[in-house]
């Protein structure tokens, strides 16, 4: 075999701007689209323009269930921009002909050429292949014939090609492609697919396409997207993006029924504002009701990022033809160092707009909105922010004197550092609120609370004695004629808060496992004082759990200080495998009660009981497929169980969930929620879930449906029953199809899924 090392400068090769090379990085202020352009993708696609490879976010490749696995090429040898001709024989003419024949391979840097039969003329840098041909560059390799190059200038030609991009799992071909110089291409009668060899469920066409690399926007002529030799989708002309850049266009439509809204159907439209700008329109038509539109605003900048959607409906014809909508926004910001802004709006037209539109439980369910902003400044030490804060009351039937309060505004500030152990500890907190709302008591309130520790601790135990005092002061509006205006309390807290470990090692089964027992106990003793005059601005009775028995207030905020003399009994047991991982812990803990407790929230109640519900935790994770938590609390004065929660987790593998779990409450929540995504064979799954209440007799949520995969499309269908707040039920269905590597088409449902099923992957 004979070997020509030629030193051109600046060569081209067959396809050689077939791929424009790009560095992909996330930019801090780039935006990027979770959902695909479909004029963009279906060319962008086509050549893999400088578009980067699937990203893998699962254990489970997209393309596993392809027959055949498409690798990248492989270049190991650094040519140095020089161009290495190899072949079983040639010949040179006038020493400007160099004619090679049988196993020839062009190389130069990261691009292979290889022919039976090539001519170059060195005198105008001319390559002419005869016959089949192959080339390869990274993430690319392409077989054609009639190969004809022109190297000084990147123009070219090449016949009847077939394309591969392996990272992306896609092939094609093109009647002809003409390289035009370096700053475009142009392809005739070309295809694009995901699929497997012989299998080509869905595959694009399109008469002409047009890549500019200097705007990095491409353009094609008579474009069909077929599925199962049906085509469905025709444009006559589109553009679309050349790399990783964002471009305005239509995103994929979604499609969906409900039986409150009646046949779904939304079209949106991407504005690529700027590069830290963008925008949706979306026109979403509900066969019953009406025209809706919302409309998506995304700012990120190196200072500040944040979101508005509003939505609005015009007419509800199941709404008494009135006009409804909602409006979120957020913002997060940095405007200065260690200064940091939050906002957080939400407002619906109407009680029943969630209802209506919220998709899931946890949204419709929501009685009240927020409302609130906020600036904090952080200090090395120390932290200080003031905040605005109100509620929307969703549910109208919450009297006035049950809604929170307005925050106009609320400063607060404290210290901010680790605990230090074995030395003095002090710990500073305040705040000053403005308290506002219309009909009920007014004013302001001003706390502080220092503390002082003093931790003592080593690898056995730990002994945390603190004192902390707490004074609060009132200056108060529209109180009764009997109650002071200006009142004001100090509460001193005293507390010891102590603990030992143990641990034991032993075998079990040839596994070694280590086994922790860690008694808790905590003092804490805080005096009466008489708070009847003080209103009940944003105070609560928090739910009782394991982590209540360790607060020095069994009252939420500070309107309320509670009274008591108590010391909390808890134990904590581990089993640690020999790879550290917890098998199992428990954590059981009650308080006992020295004395009455006579502060309450709005009555002269006494709690005389000596001690508390005993409450316990359990996390067990009996192999690495099943996993199991509970918790409890048990009535010891009625000697049953008062609240408690239960969940089994089975989870073999990728997809294969099985979740079971049961929810009770005395007299007031009996639920089971049991949902799976299991595959039933290599191309399907089934997907389910139903949380019932035994005490209502109800369902609350069914959700029902399968999926369908393959090497290149998968196909989803649901359909969800779920109670509303007014005691009626919405049932929705959602179609999904995905073209694996172009787009989706359909009703999303993965956000869907991941709020419905613990543990979902997508």
């Amino acid at each position: 075999m004979h070997s020509f090392l030629l030193g051109l400068a600046n060569p081209g090769f067959i396809l050689y701007k077939l791929q424009n090379h790009t560095n992909y990085r996330i930019d801090t202020v780039n935006i990027r689209r979770s959902r695909s352009h479909l004029t963009a993708w279906i060319m962008l696609a086509l050549l893999s323009m400088s578009a980067p490879a699937y990203a893998e976010t699962s254990p489970t490749s997209q393309w596993a269930l392809c027959k055949q696995q498409m690798s990248s090429p492989v270049f190991t040898e650094d040519l140095n921009g020089k161009t290495v001709f190899s072949a079983d024989s040639g010949e040179i003419f006038q020493n400007e002909i160099y004619e090679l024949y049988g196993n020839i391979i062009v190389e130069r840097d990261n691009k292979r050429f290889m022919s039976d039969n090539i001519t170059y003329f060195s005198t105008t840098e001319q390559a002419v292949a005869i016959g089949k041909m192959h080339y390869e560059t990274e993430g690319l390799v392409v077989h054609g014939e009639n190969a004809q190059l022109q190297l000084d200038n990147d123009t070219g030609t090449i016949s009847n090609a077939h394309f591969s991009l392996p990272a992306r799992h896609g092939r094609g071909s093109a009647k002809s492609l003409f390289l035009e110089g370096t700053s475009q291409t142009r392809l005739r009668k070309a295809n694009y697919t995901t699929c497997d060899p012989h299998d080509e469920a869905w595959k694009i066409k399109a008469t002409d396409i047009t890549l500019n690399y200097d705007t990095n926007v491409g353009t094609a002529r008579n474009a069909v997207l077929s599925f199962m030799k049906i085509p469905f989708f025709y444009t006559p002309y589109i553009t679309f993006p050349l790399n990783d850049d964002r471009k305005s266009g239509f995103l994929t439509p979604s499609f969906g029924t409900s039986s409150k809204s009646g046949k779904e159907i939304a079209l949106p439209y991407y504005f690529n504002i700027a590069p830290n700008y963008d925008a949706t329109l979306t026109p979403n038509y509900y066969s019953k009701r009406g025209l809706m539109v919302t409309g998506q605003f995304r700012y990120l900048t190196n200072i500040n990022s944040g979101e508005l959607n509003i939505d609005y409906l015009y007419k509800d014809k199941v709404f008494d033809d009135k006009d409804r909508g909602a409006v979120t926004f957020t913002h997060k910001g940095n405007p200065a160092k260690r200064v940091s802004t939050l906002i957080d709006y939400n407002y619906v037209s109407d009680a029943d707009y969630l209802n209506d539109f919220g998709r899931n439980i946890s949204k419709a369910s929501q009685t009240h909105l927020p409302q609130r902003g906020s600036v904090k400044y952080q200090g090395d030490k120390w932290t200080s922010a003031v905040q605005l804060q109100d509620f929307q009351t969703v549910d109208k039937s919450i009297p006035d004197s049950s809604r929170p309060y307005q925050l106009l505004p609320k400063f607060t500030f404290e210290t901010s550092r680790p605990e230090m152990q074995n030395k003095v500890n002090f710990d500073f907190k305040s705040e000053l609120v403005n308290f506002q709302r219309q009909g009920r008591v007014n004013g302001k309130r001003f706390d502080i609370r220092p503390k002082i520790s003093l931790p003592i601790s080593n690898a056995a135990a730990y002994f945390k004695p603190a004192v902390k005092y707490e004074y609060t002061r009132y200056s108060l509006s529209d109180q009764a004629a009997t109650l002071d205006d200006d009142p004001d309390r100090s509460v001193p807290f005293y507390s010891i808060d102590s603990g030992i470990f143990l641990e034991k090692e032993y075998s079990f089964a040839g596994k070694q496992f280590l086994n922790t027992i860690e008694p808790r106990l905590y003092y804490l003793y805080v005096p009466f004082r008489d708070q009847s005059d003080i209103p009940v601005f944003d105070s609560g009775s928090p739910d009782f759990n394991y982590n209540q028995l360790f607060r020095d207030n069994r009252f939420t905020s500070v309107d309320r200080v509670g009274d008591t003399n108590q010391i909390t009994a808890a134990i904590t047991t581990r089993l640690l495998n020999d790879n550290g991982v917890e098998s199992l812990k428990m954590k059981v803990g009650q308080i006992f009660y020295f004395s009455d407790r006579e502060v309450s929230l709005n009555s002269n109640t006494i709690e005389d009981e000596s001690s508390s519900d005993i409450v316990s935790e359990a996390t067990v994770n009996i192999t690495d497929k099943f996993s199991s938590t509970a918790d409890m609390r048990w009535d010891t004065q009625e000697n049953q169980v008062d609240k408690g929660n239960f969940r089994l987790r089975y989870h073999p593998g990728y997809r294969r969930i099985v979740n079971l779990s049961y929810r009770y409450r005395n007299q007031s929540l009996q639920q089971t929620d049991m949902s799976l995504l299991w595959p039933i064979s290599l191309n399907w799954h089934v997907i389910g879930r139903w949380v019932r209440s035994f005490l209502d007799s109800k369902n609350i949520e069914t959700l029902a449906g399968f999926e369908y995969q393959n090497c290149c499309w998968k196909f989803n269908f649901l359909t969800r029953r779920y109670i509303r707040s007014d005691e009626s039920y919405d049932t929705t269905y959602f179609l999904q199809l995905e073209f694996k590597g172009l787009t989706r088409i359909g009703q999303e449902v993965d956000d869907m899924l991941k709020n419905g099923i613990l543990g979902y992957e997508n």
